[in-house]
């Protein structure tokens, strides 16, 4: 019994022992706190952003509401800075976060916008004002069957040649909001600098189509999509109104805070959360035109004439708006997803023509949720 007491001891402290014979590890460096975290979103998973890992650099989403209200900016100034954060931070500029953020700050105040200078003078003196994604919008990137059939290529420092399709009609569809006094963005989810190499090759009468003079007002890219937490706005007080934007989106108060002047067209409404302002555009398949296009086949002969369909429901809206007053969203409203919902519903249900269904809507605006 002796000797079983004496082996059950030395086995109970065989693990007392180690502990005693290890080494204590050597303190580690605490992570440096992030000097930016206040005004910072939490990051999502990588899992959840289709450009992680091809999106270098620092690319966290500000809370814009927070920028605005503790530096004075306006929303549009408030998302430049966050552009110019990104460009600092790939850049490997020095200082890191906190010397990157100061320095984008006074560029905003400066008056500095990557966009385009002068914007929001130019876009607040607008009665309308019209935005254009790109991708599968105003061009197709993915053509294979470009041999004869593009508009645009670009060739890369690999050698790799990407061809561009603009969609038929896009020309005449900016040169008509510009004639109706609107202005004109271009607003893409595409990482910055591919997407401003494909606008560089762009022209307009051997003129690059930045620079054609009072075409464009300004150009957003990847940098300028925004996240939203639930005590944005009026979330504040109350966070169970609020509104949180998890996707990375186009947040169309950058052109107009009132949201009333501005409108969206668009391929893409996952990347959208303003839909009173959004005019869906079925995705431009250049293929299916550029194979079509000489046989009067019915997508193509569809997509010839599509954007000239967005030309004109603008001008008919522009022109309910001078005839009668209102806003210009609300004389667009029957065009947007909202109201094209609205629309159906009421020649479904209710009985009325199309054009009847499309004045109700107009007058009654504050009706279509």
């Amino acid at each position: 019994m002796a000797r079983v007491s004496l082996l059950g001891a030395f086995l109970l402290a065989l693990p007392l022992l180690a502990c005693a014979t290890t080494p204590t590890p050597a303190p580690t460096d605490t992570p440096a706190a992030d000097p930016l975290a206040e005004v910072t979103l939490p990051p999502l998973p990588d899992w959840t952003d289709r450009y992680a890992g091809s999106n270098p650099g620092d690319m966290r989403f500000f809370e814009i509401g927070l920028l605005m209200e503790r530096y004075g900016l306006s929303r549009l100034a408030a998302v430049e800075l966050q552009n110019h954060y990104r460009d600092l931070s790939r850049a490997a500029a020095e200082g890191g976060p906190a010397v990157w953020f100061e320095t984008a700050l006074n560029e905003v105040r400066a008056g500095h916008f990557e966009c385009g200078q002068g914007v929001e003078e130019r876009l607040a003196k607008a009665p309308f004002i019209v935005v254009f994604d790109l991708d599968e919008t105003l061009w197709d990137q993915h053509i294979k069957s470009f041999d004869g059939c593009h508009d645009l290529a670009l060739t890369d420092a690999k050698g790799k040649t990407r061809h561009i399709q603009l969609t038929p009609g896009w020309r005449a569809a900016m040169e008509r909001v510009r004639a109706l006094g609107g202005e004109v963005v271009l607003f893409s989810a595409n990482l910055d600098d591919p997407t401003l190499a494909a606008l560089g090759s762009w022209t307009v009468d051997g003129t690059p189509l930045l620079e054609k003079e009072g075409l464009i007002a300004a150009v957003l890219t990847n940098s300028y999509l925004v996240r939203q937490s639930k005590h944005e706005g009026p979330g504040r007080a109350n966070p169970r109104k609020g509104h949180p934007v998890m996707e990375a989106s186009k947040d169309l108060r950058l052109f107009d805070a009132s949201l009333e002047r501005v409108v969206i067209v668009d391929d893409n409404p996952s990347r959208l959360f303003q839909p009173r302002n959004t005019r869906w555009y079925p995705a431009f398949d250049a293929d299916a035109w550029c194979a079509g296009r000489d046989t009067d086949a019915p997508v193509a002969s569809a997509h010839a004439r599509a954007l000239g369909q967005v030309a004109e429901e603008i001008e008919d809206a522009a022109t309910w708006m001078r005839e009668h007053g209102g806003s210009f969203v609300a004389a667009f409203l029957p065009f947007t997803i909202a109201g094209r919902e609205r629309v159906r519903f009421l020649t479904l249900g209710g009985g009325l023509s199309e054009a009847d269904a499309v004045k109700w809507v107009r007058e009654h605006a504050d009706e279509v949720d």
